[in-house]
C-alpha cells in the first residue's frame, strides 16, 4: 500500500509538468489540442522508467522504517526475526516489481514514443484545423506558406483568412470573409468562399486581381510524410542487431533499468534504519541524494557509450554492482571497522584491570 501511494503521487506531481507542457504547445499549435490527453497518457511508460526505481526507495523506507519507529523491529529482533528475515521478504517483493518495469522498459516504452509520434501526425493530417491557432500567423509545413485566420468555430468554419504561399512560382495571395477544410477524393482540400486572389505582387509582371465565389486548393504540404523512427522507438531485438552507438548505450540504460528496481529497493530497507532518538524521515533527504547520483551515473555512463568514451561490453552494470554491494553489505562488519572497535576498547580494558 506504501508503494502504491508513493507511486501515485510522484505521478501526479511528473504528469503536472508534463500536461502544463503539453497545453502550452497546444496554445502554439504545435500539437492538435483534440490528442492532448492521449499523448499524456502515452507518457506514462517512459516516465515509469524514472519514477518506479524511486518509488521503491521512498516505499520500502516508509514501510519499514514505521517498524523501526513504532519500536516493532527491536520486538522481531528479539524473537530471532533479523535482517535477512526483511532482506529476503523485500527481495521477493521487489522481483514482480521488477519484472514489469523491464517489460515496460522493454516493449511498452518503445510502443508508446512510436504511437505519439503517429498520433500527432495522423491528427495534424486527418484534421488540419487542429494545429491552427486563431488570431495567429501559422507557418505551414517546410516553410511553404503562412495562414491566418481571425476565428475558429466549433463546425471547424473559419473567418477572415489570409493565405499567402512562400513559393517564388507561386506568388499568390489569397483572402476571403469564410473558409474551411473538407475531405474531396481523400485529399484534405482548403475551400474559401466570396474571395479575392493576388498574384504578381513580388514579381516584375503585372498584379493580377481575381474575385472568386468558391476556390478550393489542395495543400500538399498538409500531406502526412513518410515517418522515420526514432532511436527511441526502436524495439529492444532491432537495438540487439544495431552496431550504432546510441543504440547500444539506448539498450544497455533498457537492461539495467529494471535491476536498479531491486538495488533501490535493498537500499531503501538499508537506509531505513533508524534510531530511538531518530525521526522516521531523518535519512529520506540522503536517501534522495543518492538516488540521483545513481540515476545521473547512469546518464553519464550512456552519453558514454554514445560517444564511444566507455566499453559497450561493460555497459552500465559498474554502476549497478556497486550500489547492490553498498545496499546489502553492512559497514560494522566490515574489517576496518571490526579492527577500530578492538583499538577502542584497549583503554577501557587496561581501565578494568
Amino acid at each position: 500500500m506504501t508503494f502504491l501511494a508513493v507511486l501515485v503521487v510522484l505521478l501526479l506531481i511528473t504528469f503536472g509538468s508534463e500536461a502544463t507542457k503539453l497545453l502550452a504547445d497546444a496554445m502554439q499549435g504545435k500539437i492538435p489540442a483534440s490528442v492532448v490527453l492521449q499523448v499524456l497518457l502515452l507518457k506514462i511508460p517512459p516516465a515509469l522508467e524514472i519514477i518506479l526505481p524511486l518509488v521503491a526507495l521512498i516505499g520500502v523506507m516508509l514501510a519499514v522504517g514505521r517498524l523501526y519507529q513504532d519500536q516493532e523491529m527491536v520486538v522481531l529482533n528479539s524473537c530471532a526475526i533479523g535482517p535477512a528475515y526483511f532482506k529476503r521478504v523485500v527481495f521477493l517483493f521487489l522481483i514482480p516489481v521488477a519484472l514489469i518495469t523491464a517489460w515496460i522498459s522493454l516493449q511498452v516504452t518503445p510502443w508508446s514514443y512510436q504511437q505519439e509520434r503517429l498520433l500527432i501526425s495522423q491528427a495534424q493530417t486527418i484534421s488540419p484545423i487542429a494545429g491552427l491557432v486563431p488570431g495567429k500567423f501559422n507557418s505551414l509545413p517546410n516553410n511553404q506558406g503562412v495562414l491566418y485566420t481571425k476565428s475558429i468555430a466549433e463546425s471547424g468554419q473559419m473567418e477572415s483568412i489570409w493565405l499567402k504561399f512562400a513559393d517564388k512560382e507561386n506568388d499568390v495571395i489569397l483572402v476571403a470573409p469564410v473558409g474551411r477544410f473538407e475531405w474531396i477524393e481523400n485529399r484534405v482540400v482548403l475551400v474559401l468562399e466570396n474571395g479575392f486572389s493576388y498574384r504578381g505582387l513580388h514579381a516584375a509582371k503585372d498584379v493580377t486581381v481575381q474575385k472568386f465565389a468558391r476556390f478550393e486548393g489542395y495543400l500538399p504540404e498538409l500531406a502526412q510524410a513518410k515517418l522515420r523512427a526514432k532511436v527511441f522507438e526502436k524495439p529492444t531485438m532491432e537495438l540487439f542487431k544495431s552496431t550504432d552507438l546510441n543504440e547500444l548505450a539506448l539498450l544497455q540504460w533498457r537492461l539495467v533499468t529494471p535491476f536498479g528496481i531491486i538495488v533501490l529497493g535493498l537500499l531503501g530497507l538499508k537506509m531505513s534504519r533508524t534510531g530511538p532518538r531518530e525521526g522516521r524521515f531523518a535519512k529520506l533527504f540522503i536517501a534522495l541524494v543518492l538516488y540521483i547520483v545513481y540515476n545521473q551515473l547512469l546518464v553519464v555512463g550512456r552519453d558514454g557509450i554514445s560517444n564511444g568514451g566507455w566499453p559497450v561490453w561493460l555497459g552500465l552494470w559498474p554502476v549497478t554492482v556497486i550500489f547492490l554491494w553498498f545496499a546489502v553489505t553492512d559497514m560494522k562488519k566490515l574489517p576496518i571497522n571490526k579492527a577500530k572497535d578492538w583499538k577502542s576498547r584497549l583503554p577501557f580494558i587496561g581501565e578494568a584491570k
